[in-house]
């Protein structure tokens, strides 16, 4: 849905719709993940906050410095070939520093803005959040959610945080849900509820639930932005509460595992390719704009995630961990990052 948005024409006249809360989703997620696979570990000093840190640019930057080149070729189309202004960009873009202008925070891959912020809150949860109690960490959420939803009283809704004039939003926008997800861990971590039953059809149903919310127009709550922080609230919440205590089979788990193995190179890559078709179509060029094309696009960017997954990410992520990470002393087994 966050590659729908962005689809720039491509697919046809789309209306907007509130597909930007995936974002927020995967800020969720995040928490959730990150603290399931290293909370203990933090807290116990099995792991330092800077091997964490390098643990999380070995498994974010491979694909994403992949990008940066069909950005460059983009900008290039865009803005003219200046050879010192790209040079400049590339060195911002490749240390994560945002553009504090009118071209965006970052104008090479427009979506790698929430990478930034996911950064500084991985950083933040291994010198801190990981030490809070579950009321603290509660209150650091329903406070950053209150920032956030300032911010987006001012801009109409949570689609905040990426552009240069409301970029500090992006901060409360992460460490709300980021601070949710580690609330979510820690309780089912203490409870420890039962798997439900019938996972493959509740799995299905919460896809449905999903595809059904992104898709709501934006325009129909623009203006009222507390019905985003309803759903980032207490819908996400719900929904991947839910997801926590199902299991898969079959199909249908062969299915979820690719659709995540391939979630991150789609998030990642699907950017700069649209925005270098739409540039190339504002340039003259004779780009077809149609649902047909647009499919055409979409499945090609799927293929390539997977490519680039298993070809080139997944076997450079190995090779970086063993030359940069020292081995541990014990194995223990952990969730996938």
């Amino acid at each position: 849905m966050v590659m729908f948005l962005h689809t720039g024409g491509t697919l046809g006249p789309i209306p907007a719709n509130i597909g930007y809360l995936a974002v927020d989703l995967f800020f969720l997620l995040s928490g959730v993940v990150l603290a399931n696979s290293y909370e203990k570990q933090l807290i116990a000093g099995q792991i330092s906050p800077v091997k964490f840190l390098l643990q999380r640019i070995i498994r974010l930057y491979p694909l994403y410095l992949l990008s940066l080149p069909i950005g460059l070729v983009n900008y290039a189309v865009h803005f003219g070939l200046d050879y010192g202004a790209l040079a400049g960009l590339l060195v911002r873009a490749i240390l994560l520093v945002p553009n504090l202008n009118a071209a965006g925070a970052f104008p090479l891959n427009e979506p790698s803005w929430s990478l930034f912020f996911e950064f500084w809150a991985g950083l933040l949860f291994s010198v801190l959040l990981m030490r809070l109690s579950f009321q603290s960490l509660l209150a650091v959420a329903l406070g950053s959610a209150c920032i956030t939803t300032y911010g987006a009283s001012i801009g109409g809704n949570f689609d905040i945080g990426h552009q240069a004039g409301y970029l500090g939003f992006g901060f409360s926008r992460v460490l709300f849900s980021f601070s949710l997800g580690i609330c979510l861990y820690r309780l089912f971590d203490v409870r420890k509820p039962n798997t439900a039953e019938n996972g493959n059809l509740i799995g299905l149903l919460v896809c449905g639930c999903l595809l059904t919310i992104t898709n709501i127009p934006a325009a129909l709550f623009f203006g009222f932005p507390y019905f985003d922080l309803l759903i980032c609230l207490t819908v996400f919440p719900t929904i991947v509460w839910i997801a926590m205590r199902t299991t898969q089979t079959g199909s249908i788990d062969l299915t979820f595992r690719w659709l995540g193995r391939l979630s991150y190179p789609i998030y990642i890559l699907h950017g700069p390719i649209f925005s270098l078709l739409q540039s190339l179509r504002q340039k003259g060029f004779n780009l077809p704009a149609s649902p047909g094309a647009g499919i055409i696009v979409v499945i090609a960017v799927f293929i390539a995630a997977g490519i680039f997954a298993v070809r080139f990410d997944e076997p450079v992520r190995k090779k970086l961990k063993i030359m940069v990470l020292p081995k541990p002393t014990s194995i223990a087994p952990q969730s996938a990052t």
